[in-house]
């Protein structure tokens, strides 16, 4: 442990970032708020209390827990009501100190911090791209492979993944452009401080690609790490839970049964079952009513196209495995399954051309707010599937019949972030994000899934096919087919 330290920085890349997010998110928009406030309400007082409420309540929307980094539209909400809310609360804690505050004299510290935020965030991504955290993979080349190109895709330039810590060479990567074998377990040390890795993540078990190469034991890499790295700023994470925290869906091929430990233990808590109902009944009820105009217009559109029903009636299956039937209104030819269920693609000959626009705007999955009404649906949850497709899945997809723990919904998280299947493989991949939803709903995430359902509704940007990396590198892929 002699070697020459005194060129590593001060602090590490993932400290850096959490400094970055807590002062551009936290204490920029704070101090912005609380200093405009002492300058319109002439009280130091009054910006102190803004200031800290501005801060404690982005701070606690913008809670870990769930994934703000992938929901755009969220986010930008989110931001903006937290200096609102701030503000509000603060008048409140003045009125009841006695020291009055008119509501308007908010709007400027209110619009000074979005400004604020604003650009702290446009500042903030050109530093993190310059000092990324740097990964190390312990265990399988393949999943390092696959990790790097799961971050390329999704455009996380604040993370980039080395290479990988094994006696495994693994797969070829163009030089300089991908990760690379780094060394053995036994030099893990010397990796860290050599590559200035900031955090090392372990994968549970091999990969398809690693065949009979040995792999190490859990105890056997805790034990090597803390043993060689404790005095080190380097961190160390299950790839299982970095994929979690970081992508946002469950790494089938990582997982197994012991992942459902946290479901099963005492103080997990997914939410209020009648808090949610309520939410089904006032958002459903109010959407239904303010789009019955557009349904009734559409419903005529497709009656005039073919003369067909203007509604599709389909049995699909609920919570605990339960039928009902679904309601939509047809977007396809009356005989467009007359040889058989078949999935939808974007060039399917089946849509009729008002489906097409129907599909775009998703109008035709608005009938099943009936279905929400009738308490066989929810506003957000997994996809409801049809029995003789899931009988199939559930042979093919390790734990797909999990999805049914919880009620089907209009909107989903795997909505949101993949779109329409359209596939086994893009089935295995919307059931990593049901299985991630399964473990992190409440009724704030849903709110958050709505909104972003709304964004993807209306770019159309992933209605079809699977954003994922290739097949043979998804760490979340189990045998399809």
């Amino acid at each position: 442990m002699g070697e020459d330290r005194s060129s590593l920085p001060i602090l590490s890349a993932m400290q850096l970032h959490r400094i970055l997010a807590l002062f551009a998110y936290g204490i920029a928009p704070a101090v912005a708020a609380g200093a405009i406030t002492i300058d319109h309400a002439d009280s130091f007082g009054a910006g102190v209390i803004v200031g800290v409420a501005v801060f404690l309540v982005n701070q606690g929307l913008t809670r870990n827990r769930y994934p703000l980094h992938l929901m755009p539209l969220a986010s930008v909400i989110v931001r903006g009501l937290s200096p609102v809310i701030g503000a509000g609360i603060g008048i409140l804690v003045l009125d009841a100190a006695g020291h009055s505050i008119a509501a308007e004299a908010l709007v400027a510290p209110i619009v000074g911090a979005w400004a604020v935020t604003a650009f702290a965030a446009f500042a903030k991504a050109p530093l993190e791209s310059a000092r990324p955290i740097r990964i190390a993979l312990i265990g399988s080349p393949y999943i390092a492979v696959g990790l790097d190109q799961e971050l390329k895709m999704a455009k996380f330039r604040s993370y980039k993944v080395v290479g990988w810590i094994a006696d495994k060479t693994g797969p070829t990567t163009e030089p300089g452009d991908g990760p690379r074998r780094l060394g053995a377990l036994d030099q893990v040390r010397q990796v860290v401080v050599t590559h200035q890795v900031d955090l090392l993540v372990h994968s549970s078990r091999p990969a398809a690609g690693d065949g009979d190469a040995p792999f190490p034991s859990r105890l056997e890499l805790f034990e090597r790490v803390a043993t060689d790295c404790l005095d080190t700023k380097v961190k160390l994470i299950e790839v299982g839970q970095l994929y979690e925290e970081l992508l946002g869906h469950v790494p089938l091929g990582q997982s197994n049964a012991a992942w459902f430990q946290y479901l099963l233990h005492p103080r997990y808590r997914p939410g209020s079952s009648f808090s949610k109902r309520t939410f089904d009944i006032l958002i459903g009820g109010t959407m239904l009513i303010m789009l019955s105009p557009f349904l009734a217009a559409f419903a005529l559109a497709v009656k005039l196209t073919d003369g067909g029903p203007v509604f599709y009636r389909q049995r699909r299956v609920g919570e605990r495995g339960r039928e009902f039937e679904l309601v939509k209104l047809r977007s396809m030819r009356v005989d467009s399954e007359d040889r058989g269920p078949a999935w939808a693609a974007a060039d399917d000959d089946r849509i009729t051309k008002v489906g097409k626009l129907m599909r775009r705007l998703h109008v035709d999955e608005m009938p099943q707010l009936i279905n929400i009404l009738r308490g066989e649906m929810t506003l957000v949850g997994p996809r409801p599937e049809r029995q003789e497709i899931i009988s199939r899945l559930e042979r093919q997809l390790v734990y797909y019949d999990r999805r049914h723990l919880v009620k089907p919904g209009l909107a989903g998280w795997a909505q949101a972030r993949c779109g329409y299947g359209g596939s086994d493989e893009g089935t295995g991949w919307k059931l990593c994000h049901d299985l991630f939803y399964l473990k992190h709903r409440s009724m704030y995430f849903d709110a958050l899934i709505l909104i972003e359902n709304v964004r993807v509704s209306v770019s159309g940007k992933v209605q079809f096919g699977v954003r994922a990396p290739q097949k043979e590198f998804i760490i979340g892929e189990v045998e399809v087919g």
